[in-house]
């Protein structure tokens, strides 16, 4: 039972003041980084029942209470979230029509931001190279590789990726920023 006794129209009254109050908060009020930081953690995943965890470390709900918290946990809290949400979609599993490409590309988007190519190891390797036809390998082994075309000509295609990958050459044919554009 309601602790104000109010009518359903009253309440919509009253949330549409805190509303107001909220906007003018966000653009008057002395919001500190760390606040803005955690309000967009509570907008993406509020009401998410895998991220109730999080939630619960931002309104206390894990048994601290509400507190303010340091700059460390809420890096760390907007770790985690980044972790479970953002991933980088295929351009070949992008099928459904009511998704946005832009929702599709926002891994892109967070990998370039962070500085995620910093991080990428190789693609040289025997799972990305298997991917690849004949053609495309003669091609990398000596443009990449360095690997004279005599060298190569005769040999089969999984004999050519096993050699490739053994030589592991720091081989990366897209990045964060042209993912989507390399691959369609």
């Amino acid at each position: 039972m309601s602790k104000i006794s109010i009518t359903k129209a009253g309440q919509s009254v009253l949330a549409d003041k805190m509303t107001t109050a909220l906007h003018v908060a966000l653009n008057e009020g002395d919001v500190t980084t760390g606040q803005l930081m955690l309000s967009l953690i509570v907008l993406l995943i509020g009401g998410s029942y895998m991220d109730r965890d999080l939630m619960d470390k931002i309104t206390g709900k894990d048994g601290g209470g509400f507190r303010h918290l340091e700059q460390v946990e809420i890096e760390d809290i907007a770790i985690a979230v980044l972790e479970r949400k953002a991933a980088v979609i295929a351009p070949a599993k992008r099928t459904s029509a009511m998704v946005n490409e832009d929702a599709y590309r926002k891994g892109e988007v967070i990998g370039t931001i962070v500085g995620a190519d910093h991080f990428v190891r190789s693609f040289g390797t025997l799972d990305v190279l298997e991917h690849l036809s004949r053609n495309a390998l003669l091609n990398l082994a000596e443009t990449v590789w360095g690997i004279p075309d005599e060298a190569v000509l005769d040999r089969k295609a999984a004999e050519l990726r096993r050699h490739m990958a053994a030589q592991q050459v720091m081989w990366r044919p897209t990045s964060f920023a042209t993912f989507t554009e390399d691959l369609s």
